[in-house]
C-alpha cells in the first residue's frame, strides 16, 4: 500500500479523505496545525500526526512519501480577503514550495486541489481549456500556484491539479460557510435563508465523500494519462443556481412541517459559472454519485439527531479573527482548506 502525506488533513475534506485512505491500508501522515481540532482516527496504527505549519515541511519528512495531497490553505474567499498577505504565503509559496521539495525528495505523485473559483465570471459553460478569470485572492492564488506546479511534471514526479466545485456535506470539522450547508442550517435554525448577490448566479457543487474519491481515483490512475493533467471536480447535474439551491432546501424543511421563508439582499454577485467535468470522467473513469436533494435531507437529519456539533469552528473566517485577537498577531501557522 502507498504512504500519503495530506496537509491539512484534519480539515473539513481531510477528515472525510484520511478514514478513507486507512480504511484501504495505506500509511497516512497528516500535517496540519489542528486550529479546529483534532478530527483524525484516534490511535490508528497507520497514521501519523504532526501539528506544524505547512509552510515549514522539510525534505526528510517528504523522503518515502509516495503520494502528496496538499489540502492546506486558507479556505474561501472571505478568509482570502481578510488575510491575504497569509493567503498567498499558505496558499501559493508554500504549496509551491511542497512540491519542489517532494519532487527532490522522489515522491511519485503530488495532487493539488484548487478551485473553480479560478473561472470567476463566464458566460457559458467552461472547461479546462477555458480561460481563467479569478476575482479574488483565495482564486489567484490557488491559479498562481497551478501555474508554478504544473511545471514541475517529469517522468518520474506526476502532478494532477484537482479544480474542485464548491463543495457540500457533513464532515467531523464540519463547516457552515459554504453555501448548501449554510442555506440548510439557516433555514433549519433561523426559518429563512438570505440570498446575497441576486441569487441567479451558477455554482458547480460536489459532495465532499465526491471530492474524496476523486483524490484517491487520481493518486491511483495511471501516469501517463493525468500527469500533467487539470481535471475539474464536480457533476454537470450539479450547475445550480443559488435560487435553485434554496429552492430545494426549503422543500425538504416543507417535507417536516417547517415553513421557510426566502429573502433576497444585496447587489447581484459577480461570481457565475457553470462548468464541464466530462474530462475527469473520461480519463479517470470517475462520477459523482451524491444527490444534492439527498444530502440536503442527510444534513436535516443530522441537525435533528445532533449527530453534527455545531460551535463557532463551524465558520471558518470568525475562527480566525478569533484567534487573532486573542493572540493580538496575525496567524502564522498554516490552516486547513474547505
Amino acid at each position: 500500500m502507498a504512504h500519503f502525506l495530506i496537509t491539512g488533513g484534519a480539515g473539513y475534506i481531510g477528515s472525510v479523505l484520511v478514514p478513507r485512505l486507512l480504511a484501504e491500508q495505506h500509511r497516512v501522515t497528516v500535517i496540519d496545525c489542528f486550529y479546529f481540532g483534532q478530527t483524525t482516527p484516534a490511535q490508528h496504527p497507520a497514521l501519523t500526526c504532526i501539528e506544524q505549519d505547512s509552510r515549514h515541511i522539510s525534505l526528510t519528512q517528504l523522503k518515502g512519501v509516495d503520494v502528496v495531497i496538499d489540502l492546506a490553505a486558507m479556505s474561501n474567499d472571505p478568509c482570502g480577503e481578510t488575510f491575504k498577505t497569509l493567503t498567498w504565503e499558505v496558499n501559493y509559496r508554500a504549496r509551491a514550495r511542497t512540491a519542489r521539495l517532494a519532487r527532490k525528495a522522489g515522491v511519485s505523485r503530488y495532487i493539488l486541489p484548487s478551485s473553480c473559483s479560478v473561472y470567476g465570471f463566464q458566460p457559458e459553460q467552461v472547461d479546462e481549456q477555458s480561460a481563467t478569470n479569478p476575482l479574488t485572492t483565495y482564486a489567484r492564488a490557488n491559479l498562481k500556484a497551478e501555474q508554478d506546479i504544473l511545471p514541475l511534471a517529469s517522468e518520474s514526479f506526476c502532478v494532477i491539479v484537482l479544480r474542485l466545485a464548491t463543495v457540500f456535506g457533513y464532515s467531523p470539522r464540519m463547516r457552515l460557510d459554504l453555501v448548501v450547508n449554510a442555506m440548510t442550517y439557516n433555514a433549519y435554525k433561523h426559518g429563512e435563508i438570505i440570498i446575497h448577490g441576486g441569487g441567479t448566479q451558477y455554482r458547480p457543487l460536489v459532495h465532499i465523500k465526491d471530492v474524496a474519491s476523486a483524490m484517491i481515483c487520481t493518486a491511483k490512475a495511471p501516469t501517463k494519462i493525468i500527469n500533467g493533467e487539470i481535471y475539474n471536480v464536480g457533476t454537470e447535474s450539479l450547475n445550480c443556481q443559488i435560487n435553485n439551491i434554496a429552492w430545494q432546501v426549503q422543500q425538504q424543511l416543507h417535507k417536516k412541517g417547517r415553513p421557510i421563508q426566502i429573502i433576497h439582499n444585496g447587489p447581484q454577485d459577480l461570481r457565475s459559472y457553470q462548468v464541464s467535468f466530462t474530462k475527469i470522467q473520461a480519463h479517470c473513469s470517475w462520477n459523482s454519485h451524491h444527490k444534492l436533494n439527498k444530502e440536503i435531507q442527510y444534513l436535516i437529519e443530522g441537525l435533528d439527531n445532533k449527530r453534527i456539533n455545531i460551535d463557532e469552528r463551524c465558520y471558518t473566517l470568525n475562527w480566525y479573527q478569533r484567534i487573532f485577537m486573542a493572540t493580538g498577531t496575525r496567524p502564522m501557522k498554516a490552516t486547513t482548506l474547505t
